[in-house]
């Protein structure tokens, strides 16, 4: 498996190539916490409509991308208050959810790959290392308990490779996310990123008529494939 992750990460690094990219906030860093939670490990088994799937084989991977305003917009003024993205809400689009081990052709959600081990707590040091992209301790130690077991042996080598995937996508300007029709966002993520990406590699999640999040899947190669 090291092996493999090592092989899989140069193949992305020879796909961004020698560009310096920035990271996707508005600015060329993001603002980070003066301290993180003492405490923000995850337990699967002690959360609400949680499971395991350990027996389900990965077929191929989605990079989930939230958009934080429409996140920060279902929460209560004191939840918000809590949350350090929507604290810094111009500062903060999309940021990544996770990156997904799934199984193809999935009959529901429960079918793929799932909390595939427990893992200590990550510290502050990766944590912050990888902030800009995921702005949650919180967040970042379930997708990686949650998903990330599933398929990667080190946090080191999942975060590394969701920060390559994320960096190596050209994402639409602030103002269409904000304001598009899922057909219209989809669209201009095909004209920015072509012609290596096609349609099926690309799902648009909204809330109502708010932008959601995108997924865009990639085979066990790293390259775009159909999302199933």
């Amino acid at each position: 498996m090291e092996k493999m992750i090592i092989v899989l990460f140069l193949i992305v690094a020879s796909i961004i190539g020698s560009t310096t990219m920035s990271i996707k906030v508005d600015g060329e860093s993001c603002p980070l916490p003066s301290q993180l939670k003492p405490q923000f490990d995850f337990n699967w088994k002690s959360k609400s409509g949680e499971w395991a799937n350990l027996a389900a084989k990965t077929d191929y991977i989605m990079l989930a991308l939230s958009w934080s305003p429409t996140y920060c917009a279902t929460l209560s003024q004191s939840a918000r208050d809590k949350e350090f993205q929507c604290i810094h809400s111009s500062t903060f689009g999309l940021i990544v959810h996770g990156l997904w081990p799934q199984a193809a052709k999935a009959a529901n959600v429960r079918a793929h790959p799932r909390n595939c081990r427990n893992e200590p707590q990550l510290n502050s040091t990766f944590v912050k290392r990888f902030f800009c992209i995921m702005p949650s301790e919180t967040l970042m130690q379930a997708e990686w308990e949650k998903h990330g077991t599933c398929y990667y042996d080190k946090p080191i080598n999942y975060y590394q490779i969701t920060e390559q995937l994320y960096q190596a996508l050209r994402l639409p300007a602030r103002n269409i996310l904000e304001s598009s029709s899922a057909t219209a966002i989809k669209n201009s993520i095909l004209t920015l990123n072509s012609p290596a990406i096609f349609s099926s590699a690309i799902k648009i999640d909204m809330s109502g008529t708010r932008l959601k999040e995108v997924k865009i899947c990639y085979d066990l190669q790293l390259r775009f494939t159909a999302c199933t």
